[in-house]
């Protein structure tokens, strides 16, 4: 991957005019090392502010897959595309070794596994995750407690409205319903599950199914996650309508406290100079990277999507981002 993550540094810079040089890192680095060219009298960063670019673009390109690996026998096709057909297919050929290409030395380095597990954190009540993968974030879920029979006795079944209000008031995952395109990934979550004795009976549905198309209904799930997963889809913004679709509405129900969406994606800096280096490099690395767009704006995706954002982190000098979002709860009629 280290090599990989050259070959994209490199292509980057020949995107680059030759007579300008932008410094991505004068805001982010206390590094006061520059140098100047011929062609331009303005400072540029030196070598070891060049490094944290390598970084994130090696960050970038880990997390999207650059090489098939093993042919994995797909299922009957439930892509809704020719593209999502197309992306179903690459990643079970290299789903056997995608662990190897997303748990990579940039990945670490930039704290990713530390950010799934706080974002993962958040979740509670009736659970789904989308593009699920070959399960990676499973083990950071927490898990409820099971309720006190007498606690269930007294509730007397309350119908399926209160049963969703307490379960999104829960302080961990009741039950986690995934979904991926690719069966190659799913068989490697659920190979994940049985060798993992935390994972092993717990309540964990395996479903494949195209995000563009969840087969669940309206304000179904009272957390819905998905992790950068969105730069690889075909058509990002109808996988974020599906997302605000399949979530509860904020303080719904019987006021448990209502859905939320939990997002960790690559996302567009909000450092103006590292966003143009994004949007310069965004060819390459998504060449690279199976199509991953590094340069989405996340927060705006959600609003388009009818979400509110209610916290929202950046990380990597601001090329990904946390974000926490609900749908809002419709009119009193």
């Amino acid at each position: 991957m280290r090599m990989q993550a050259q070959d994209v540094h490199s292509a980057a810079r020949s995107t680059r005019p030759r007579t300008r040089h932008v410094s991505i890192y004068c805001k982010i680095s206390n590094n006061n090392n520059v140098s100047r060219s011929l062609e331009s009298p303005q400072p540029q960063p030196a070598k070891p502010a060049r490094k944290l670019a390598s970084i994130v673009l090696a960050a970038a390109v880990a997390l999207s897959p650059l090489v098939p690996a093993t042919d994995v026998a797909a299922s009957e096709a439930v892509a809704t595309s020719s593209a999502a057909l197309e992306l179903q297919q690459a990643y079970d050929k290299y789903s056997a070794s995608y662990d190897e290409l997303d748990g990579g030395a940039a990945a670490d380095a930039l704290g990713f596994p530390q950010l799934r597990a706080q974002l993962l954190a958040q979740a509670r009540g009736r659970t789904l995750e989308v593009a699920v993968g070959t399960g990676l974030n499973l083990q950071y879920y927490d898990w409820a407690q099971p309720a006190p029979a007498a606690a269930t006795e007294a509730t007397g079944g309350g119908g399926e409205e209160e049963a969703a209000a307490t379960a999104a008031a829960s302080s961990g995952v009741t039950s986690l319903d995934t979904v991926d395109l690719s069966p190659g990934m799913l068989a490697q979550a659920r190979a994940r599950v049985r060798g993992s004795p935390g994972l092993a009976g717990r309540p964990i549905a395996f479903q494949q199914a195209d995000v563009a198309a969840l087969p669940y209904a309206d304000s179904a799930f009272d957390t819905v996650v998905d992790t950068f997963s969105l730069c690889v889809f075909p058509d990002p913004q109808a996988a974020m309508h599906e997302l605000a679709r399949v979530v509860r509405p904020a303080s719904g129900g019987g006021g448990g406290g209502g859905g939320r969406l939990l997002l960790l994606e690559h996302s567009r800096s909000d450092n103006p100079l590292l966003a143009a280096y994004q949007d310069a490099t965004a060819g390459p690395v998504a060449a690279l990277g199976k199509g991953c767009v590094w340069n989405q704006d996340v927060e705006a995706m959600a609003a388009r999507a009818g979400l509110v954002v209610t916290r929202a982190e950046r990380f990597a000098a601001g090329t990904v981002e946390l974000l926490v979002a609900e749908k809002p709860a419709p009119p009193q009629q």
